[in-house]
């Protein structure tokens, strides 16, 4: 069974380097950080400073973040049409099509555009949150940023650290969404330019199941 205090951030972009995750990649090019949540030792790691757009696991910060300054409720619903445009472009909702209106906990587990978009607007400050959860952000829109996708870059480095500090002070519904979403470890997974499901994920497992087995 996988140890709860693990948390993996793992980055599927290009990278060189060799170190004891390098066969778990499977020959996929990227960086990864294990780290233990209680301790922040790192178990092990893979080019730990790659920076890219950080995407998706950015919604479990930004829905925490909105939640502390009072600008969210917990139980607060928004329906979720599927389909959304920001400048001209489109992030439509993956997820499939939901019977009831979102809320933070179903946001997270569902990885909701939508709910995290129109929840953003009420962070004009987002740019100076994000610098708190130390990641590199500067002004860009507002949307973009929230669901991590302009104005903000993160390392496996920063993002693992950004992530156990989220763990020891997340909302109940934070933490129900992301218990939602995976059973045993938070995992926060970008994938530059491709799919972070097809992608990223698969390695990932392979780095927890490695740790789970004692072998990292």
């Amino acid at each position: 069974m996988l140890r709860r205090h693990a948390i993996a951030s793992l980055f599927a972009v290009g990278a060189w380097g060799k170190t004891a995750l390098d066969s778990l990649f499977d020959g996929a090019h990227g960086g990864a950080v294990l780290l233990d949540r209680k301790t922040r030792r790192v178990i092990a790691s893979r080019l730990p400073e790659l920076s890219a757009a950080p995407g998706s696991t950015l919604k479990p910060l930004v829905l925490q973040t909105l939640l502390e300054r009072g600008r969210l409720r917990a139980g607060e619903t928004f329906p979720c049409s599927g389909d959304l445009r920001i400048e001209g472009r489109s992030f439509a909702c993956t997820h499939p099509p939901a019977a009831t209106a979102m809320t933070v906990r179903t946001a997270i587990a569902y990885s909701c555009n939508c709910f995290v978009a129109h929840c953003a607007t009420r962070l004009p400050d987002l740019t100076h949150e994000l610098d708190i959860w130390g990641l590199e952000a500067h002004r860009a829109p507002l949307e973009l940023q929230a669901l991590g996708e302009e104005g903000v870059t993160a390392t496996p480095a920063s993002l693992a650290a950004a992530y156990t500090r989220l763990a020891a002070r997340a909302a109940d519904a934070v933490k129900a969404g992301m218990a939602d979403a995976v059973e045993y470890v938070t995992i926060a997974v970008l994938v530059q330019g491709r799919s972070g499901g097809a992608d990223a994920a698969p390695v990932a497992a392979r780095i927890l199941e490695a740790h789970a087995r004692g072998r990292l």
